[in-house]
């Protein structure tokens, strides 16, 4: 390979094209110089010795230099660049200061959402080959900036996610978007503790995941992952960790805020932990979590003066409670909508009538805050929001999530008694009552 240069090179960080016989493709240009460029390319051996490279609107006809491997040298062969086809040299810098990998990452950060897919590849497969040597400092930088990108390069993203340093896979672990629940279930089933708590920090956490967080993780992954709204944790799952919560007061605080808690569990958990526990969750902020304690605790001898006839009791009222949300969420999950919507009236004590326009005009934000009122998971929550929301095609199941996490007690209940008194709801005035 020879790269002698008869002029210095600068960072560019752009698209070119490249026309030849039989032939068009994309490169990314790495750097440049009057004489010539460095170009990056999926596939070297496809590219001839000689060739057209168009960038900035300008075509150039070059010849190739020296290759290795995803790289290209040319120089160019009509002339060399005139000055003015340079920026400002004072803004340029000296290509060979910065590693490749995270100058290449600046680049398709920069042009991501109006990349082809075979540009996007490009990419992946140009930023794949660059990792190898690459500083461990710089492969934490890359991840971190690769991390949050909606079309990240796959190969890149899975690569730095099965690092063992978790400088590297953290920030993709916890927060990169393409990750598969298949590949998450293998991660967090072979990695370390500190893998297991980036997972653990997830927008959302699928059940599978979950189970092997709560089994193999460590306490600081059981309190994470509890305590992340975003993760939905199976029956099975809230009984490990209950049993985890006996010499854990804090944990046990984190698993009875929950409020797709099942009532059993929530009752046995009470029972497990200390006098001084059960003491401060009684107080707690949170009224749901005070309602549910106060119907949890052992009930106190009845005397005459405090029996209360034809008056149900907690047990009684959690049961029958716990009874309505089975059939309500067995009319969802056979995609009943009139059931569903009944069950919904029924249980929130909402006008059928009010809940039926609700679902005929699409109104997500009501669904979602009936299924708020009712205590429901997400992963509930949202059997009975598609049901009722079937009509609409357009539901973005990701920005109802986010909304749901949002709605505070104090809004929930205002909602209710909003649905409660307008047949016919005003999405409009709903919104700013929220």
């Amino acid at each position: 390979m020879s790269q002698s240069r008869q002029y210095p090179r600068y960072l560019t960080l752009k698209m070119g094209q490249i026309t030849a016989d039989g032939l068009i493709g994309d490169c990314a240009i790495l750097n440049l110089s009057r004489g010539g460029a460095c170009i990056l390319v999926s596939d070297v051996a496809a590219v001839p010795d000689a060739f057209s490279l168009s960038f900035d609107g300008d075509t150039r006809e070059v010849k190739a230099a020296w290759r290795e491997r995803h790289r290209i040298g040319v120089a160019f062969t009509d002339g060399p660049l005139d000055d003015s086809q340079f920026p400002d040299p004072v803004a340029l810098r000296n290509a060979q200061r910065d590693d490749d990998v995270l100058r290449v990452a600046e680049l398709f950060i920069r042009g991501v959402h109006a990349y082809t897919e075979q540009q996007v590849e490009l990419f992946d497969t140009v930023m794949d080959h660059l990792m190898d040597g690459t500083p461990e400092e710089a492969l934490a930088k890359l991840s971190a900036r690769i991390a949050p990108v909606q079309r990240g390069p796959a190969r890149v993203v899975h690569r730095l996610a099965e690092d063992d340093a978790i400088e590297v896979a953290g920030p993709v672990l916890e927060r990169s978007p393409i990750l598969a629940e298949d590949f998450l279930v293998r991660i967090a089933a072979s990695k370390s503790q500190a893998h297991l708590l980036a997972l653990a920090g997830r927008i959302m956490v699928p059940e599978r995941v979950t189970d092997i967080l709560v089994d193999r993780g460590d306490t600081r992954v059981a309190h994470k992952v509890t305590a992340n709204d975003g993760a939905q944790l199976s029956r099975g799952g809230f009984q490990r960790l209950a049993v985890r919560a006996r010499k854990d007061e804090e944990l046990a605080r984190k698993i009875v805020h929950r409020k797709e808690l099942p009532a059993d569990l929530f009752a046995g958990l009470v029972r497990l932990v200390a006098e001084p526990v059960r003491r401060q969750l009684l107080n707690d902020p949170d009224p749901d979590v005070r309602r549910r304690m106060e119907q949890s605790m052992p009930p106190e001898p009845a005397t005459p003066r405090r029996a209360a006839r034809g008056r149900a009791s907690p047990e009684s009222r959690e049961a029958e409670l716990a009874a309505h949300r089975e059939q309500l969420l067995a009319a969802a999950r056979d995609d009943r909508l009139d059931d569903t919507i009944e069950m919904l009236a029924t249980m929130t004590k909402v006008p059928v009538e009010a809940v039926r326009n609700l679902v005929r005009l699409g109104f997500e934000d009501g669904a979602l805050i009936l299924c708020k009122a009712l205590g429901l998971g997400w992963p509930d929550a949202k059997v009975v929001f598609t049901v009722l929301m079937t009509r609409n095609a357009r539901v973005d199941y990701k920005a109802a999530f986010d909304r749901y996490l949002t709605f505070s007690t104090e809004a929930t209940e205002r909602g209710v008694r909003y649905l409660k008194a307008r047949r016919t709801p005003s999405t409009v005035e709903f919104r700013r009552m929220l």
